[in-house]
C-alpha cells in the first residue's frame, strides 16, 4: 500500500511540474561576438524519458547505501511528511522499489567535516575485514578520493546497466574523472547535494535599489558581469560607517570555499589533461597571479568587505541586509529565505569581458558514488538499481526540486531562475580540485595565499611543487598500471 500511494504521489507531482515548467524558461544571449546561447529551463519532456533497463523482479532484495548522517535525506528516507526534499526522495525510492521489487535502505555514518576521517576509516576497515554491510557508498566529494589509491573501488565502466553517457549523469564529471579509461567516482541527478552545492552570487535587491544600481540581470544577459563590474557596483553600494554594528558592506564571505570558487569562475583549471589523458598541474600561471591580486584587493585590502568567521555568519550578515553581495551555494537560499531579505541570484562574475561563458563549481561536500570491491559479485543488481535511481531523479526529483524548492523558496523572482540555469550550464568539475585533499591541498593554494595575506602565488607554489607532483604521480599509478 505504501508503494502504491507513493507512485500516485509521483504522478501528481509530475503533473504539477508539467504545468509549472511552461512558465520557467530562458533563452539568454551574452551579447558578445560569440553570441553564446544558454539552454532553457524546461522539464516538459523529462517525465517521458526512458532508460534502457530491463524489467526484473529482484525478490525484495535489499540495496544498501552507506551515506553521511549529516545528509541522510539523500537516500533511503523511511517516512514521508518531514520535508519536501525528503518526500521527493521517498517517492523516487518507492517508484524504483515497486518497479524492481527491491528495498532501498541507507546506513548512515557520521562523515561531515571534522569527523570525515571516521567515515573513510569505516570504509577502509570494513572492506579490509570483509565486514561490509552496504552495497554502494555516497561519500564526501572532497574526501572520498583518498581511497582510490588503495584500490578498493570498482571501475564504473565495469558495472552493468550504468550508462555513463545518459543525461542524468554529470557528463563533465565523467569526462574529468575518467583517467586511462578508468572511473571510480560518479555523481549526477542521483545526488540532490550536487544541485544544492552549485555556487552563485546572491545580491540584496533592496540595497541595490537604494544605491541606484542598474538591473544586474541585464548586465549578466549582456555578458558584462565581470569582476571589475562587480567591484564598481560594490563601491557604489558600500556605506561607510564607523559603527561596525550598523555598517553596510558591499560584500561578505568567509575565506574558505567562498574564495575557492573564483578559480572556476575565472576558468583557471587546477589540472589539465595531456594528450594521453594524464592530468598535470596548470594552476601556477600568470592568470592565477592576476586573479589572486583581484580577489586579495577585495577581501584583504578594502573597507567594502566583511570577513565572516564561517559560512553561517556570512549568510546571517547577508540575511540581515548588511551586505550587498554573498557568494554561496544555492542551497543556502532556504536559510536566507528565513530572513526579511529581498534577494536575487546571479552567476559568479567573469574574469574579464574576453571570457566567453559564466562558470562556477559545486561546493565540495556533495556526494560522489563509489562501489567497494566487496560488491564484485553483486554488480548486476547494484548497476541496475543505481541507474534506475539516477534516471528517476532526472525524471521526477530534479524537476520538482528545481521548480518548487528553488523557484518558490530559494529565490524571489523569475529572473533568478534564469540565472540559476546559467550557473548550472557553466558548472566545472576539475580532477585537481576534486582530489585536492588527497594530494595535500594543491587546489587550495589560492585560498591559502589569501588567508596568509599574500599575493605571491608563484613562490608559495614553488615551495610545495615537488610534493604536489609526487602525490599526483602516486595517485595516477592507480589508473595507469
Amino acid at each position: 500500500m505504501k508503494k502504491i500511494f507513493a507512485v500516485l504521489l509521483v504522478a501528481l507531482m509530475l503533473l504539477s511540474v508539467l504545468c509549472a515548467c511552461n512558465e520557467v524558461k530562458s533563452d539568454v544571449s551574452t551579447g558578445n561576438e560569440s553570441d553564446v546561447s544558454y539552454g532553457e529551463v524546461d522539464f516538459n519532456d523529462r517525465a517521458n524519458v526512458k532508460d534502457s533497463l530491463p524489467e526484473k523482479d529482484w525478490g525484495k532484495k535489499t540495496y544498501t547505501i552507506l551515506q553521511r548522517t549529516e545528509n541522510d535525506y539523500e537516500f533511503g528516507v523511511e517516512e514521508m511528511g518531514f520535508s519536501t526534499v525528503k518526500d521527493l526522495i521517498y517517492e523516487r525510492d518507492a517508484v524504483v522499489e515497486e518497479r524492481f521489487n527491491v528495498d532501498i535502505v541507507s546506513k548512515p555514518i557520521n562523515g561531515g567535516w571534522g569527523v570525515h576521517e571516521d567515515f573513510i576509516d569505516y570504509v577502509r576497515d570494513t572492506v579490509a575485514t570483509g565486514m561490509v554491510d552496504y552495497d554502494i557508498i555516497a561519500g564526501y566529494a572532497a574526501i572520498i578520493p583518498t581511497l582510490i589509491a588503495e584500490g578498493i573501488f570498482i571501475d564504473w565502466y565495469d558495472i552493468p546497466y550504468v550508462d555513463l553517457e545518459r543525461e542524468w549523469w554529470s557528463q563533465d564529471l565523467v569526462d574529468e574523472l575518467t583517467i586511462d579509461g578508468n572511473l571510480y567516482l560518479l555523481s549526477g541527478d542521483i545526488s540532490l547535494l550536487f544541485w544544492e552545492s552549485m555556487q552563485g552570487m546572491f545580491f540584496n535587491k533592496t540595497l541595490a535599489q537604494n544605491a541606484g544600481i542598474e538591473n544586474l540581470y541585464d548586465v549578466v544577459r549582456d555578458g558584462d558581469w565581470t569582476f571589475d563590474k562587480m567591484m564598481e557596483v560594490i563601491r557604489t553600494a558600500n556605506v561607510e560607517d564607523d559603527n561596525p554594528e550598523t555598517k553596510i558592506y558591499g560584500y561578505t564571505s568567509c575565506l574558505t570555499t567562498q574564495v575557492d570558487v573564483y578559480q572556476d569562475a575565472f576558468d583557471i583549471p587546477v589540472t589539465t589533461k595531456d594528450a594521453d589523458g594524464r592530468p598535470y598541474f596548470t594552476i601556477n600561471q600568470e592568470k592565477t597571479y592576476t586573479a589572486l591580486q583581484m580577489v586579495y584587493d577585495l577581501v584583504c585590502g578594502s573597507t567594502y568587505f566583511y570577513k565572516a568567521v564561517d559560512k553561517a555568519e556570512s549568510v546571517k550578515m547577508f540575511g540581515e541586509n548588511r551586505a550587498l553581495f554573498l557568494p554561496t551555494m544555492l542551497g543556502n537560499g532556504s536559510i536566507i529565505n528565513t530572513y526579511d531579505c529581498d534577494f536575487g541570484i546571479l552567476p559568479m562574475p567573469k574574469f574579464n569581458e574576453e571570457q566567453e561563458n559564466y562558470h562556477s563549481t559545486c561546493e565540495d561536500a556533495y556526494s560522489l558514488m563509489a562501489v567497494p570491491i566487496t560488491s564484485k559479485d553483486n554488480l548486476e543488481f547494484i548497476g541496475m538499481i543505481t541507474e534506475a535511481l539516477c534516471a528517476q531523479s532526472y525524471r521526477a526529483v530534479v524537476p520538482e526540486w528545481y521548480t518548487v524548492i528553488l523557484q518558490n523558496r530559494y529565490t524571489k523572482d523569475e529572473d533568478s531562475i534564469e540565472m540559476i540555469e546559467i550557473i548550472r550550464e557553466g558548472i566545472l568539475c576539475n580532477f585537481g580540485y576534486i582530489h585536492s585533499y588527497a594530494l595535500d591541498w594543491p587546489a587550495h593554494q589560492f585560498n591559502i595565499c589569501i588567508n596568509n595575506g599574500s599575493t605571491d602565488f608563484a613562490s608559495n607554489w614553488q615551495s610545495k611543487e615537488a610534493t604536489f607532483n609526487k602525490n599526483l604521480e602516486d595517485l595516477l599509478d592507480a589508473y595507469f598500471e
